[in-house]
């Protein structure tokens, strides 16, 4: 079978990978070469690594044993324990794993998917790339991001709603902090709520920081690297170390204003021949940190369906049914830890999940 994939990400690349190990002819979509290189991180479930594992992939990170939360002055509010496998990774390792167990020929950057073309049977028969390119294929798997060209197109009516709390992203070369982190993940909350500073080590010496705030409450400035290093010093100024000199060492250029999205999740991931995986078929809000490890099982369970039902419509209904049910429960967790977070205070002894 021709399979069509948009979007190199963890989820495109290892629904590539999965579907090629079982005889499938795939080939890989996408837009940017930057987007593949961008050096951000995050946290890798034992359940995900797993299922690399079963695909023969090794993934280099730094293995996580706690989540801490402190206060700003850097006081421990609490500790638990994080599941034994739990890893922090950095983006760019990652996808170099997964590109390099790739064919070689199936991975082409620079195209974007525009528009798919559906017959009177709900099935696509054209997709549109950037640069004038068409591609048929058999199965079409749109793993193009949280605005996804191909779930615009299934589900014009339900638009993307921004969430609350925004996050500012950095990736900074730090053997010391990384030290300090000590295999664990640290989060520093303002007493008031709305604000958070975490810091995740991914490897001996990076480690990535990310800035939570409450939108409404601090506007977020524009992608230009003065005016987010002038917001998030101004947020954290007088906060314990490491976070200043981190920052200190960051450059704001390459840092990123991420805005997440608070949507339910759409009817299906799938119609006729095309199939949603990743953050395309559900974007979840980020203080659960499921997003990697659910992309990389929607791989895992698209591949199994397709091997066990030879109906591809009704794999694909197979498919969506089991994952919709699976991922439903971290739309709910994500909106109750975000309630939490912007709490006017929070108590000492809350438990807060780990985030990214």
């Amino acid at each position: 079978m021709d399979v069509a994939v948009f979007g190199a990400g963890v989820g495109g690349l290892t629904t590539a990978i999965t579907l090629a190990k079982h005889g499938h002819r795939c080939h890989v979509y996408e837009h940017s070469d930057q987007r593949m290189q961008a050096g951000m991180g995050f946290i890798l479930t034992p359940s995900g690594l797993d299922c690399l594992s079963s695909l023969g992939l090794r993934v280099v990170g730094t293995p996580l044993h706690r989540f801490t939360r402190r206060d700003k002055s850097g006081e421990v509010l609490n500790e638990q324990a994080l599941l034994p496998g739990t890893m922090g990774v950095a983006r760019c390792a990652m996808l170099n794993e997964l590109k390099a167990a790739l064919a070689e020929g199936t991975l082409t950057v620079g195209k974007r998917l525009q528009q798919l073309d559906f017959d009177a049977s709900g099935q696509v028969a054209t997709a549109h790339l950037s640069h004038a390119q068409s591609v048929q294929a058999d199965l079409y798997v749109a793993g193009d991001g949280i605005r996804s060209r191909a779930r615009e197109q299934l589900f014009p009516r339900q638009p993307l709603v921004m969430a609350r709390v925004q996050e500012i992203v950095g990736f900074v070369e730090c053997a010391d902090t990384a030290r300090w982190a000590n295999h664990g993940l640290n989060k520093f909350h303002a007493a008031a709520g709305g604000l958070a500073f975490g810091i995740l080590p991914v490897s001996d010496k990076h480690v990535v920081w990310y800035l939570q705030f409450d939108s409404e409450r601090y506007p977020a400035p524009r992608q230009d690297a003065g005016l987010v290093g002038d917001f998030v010093r101004g947020l954290v100024s007088g906060w314990s170390d490491p976070i200043a000199h981190l920052l200190a060492k960051t450059d704001f250029s390459r840092v990123h204003v991420w805005q997440p999205v608070d949507n339910d999740l759409v009817p299906h991931f799938y119609q006729g021949n095309l199939v949603l995986v990743g953050d395309a078929a559900h974007p979840f809000l980020p203080f659960a940190s499921q997003g990697v490890s659910a992309a990389i099982a929607d791989a895992i369970s698209l591949a199994n369906h397709l091997v066990l039902e030879s109906n591809m419509p009704r794999a694909l209904a197979q498919y969506s049914e089991e994952r919709r049910a699976q991922c439903q429960p971290y739309i709910g967790q994500g909106r109750a830890l975000a309630r939490l977070f912007l709490a006017e205070r929070i108590a000492g002894d809350a438990t807060i999940p780990i985030a990214h």
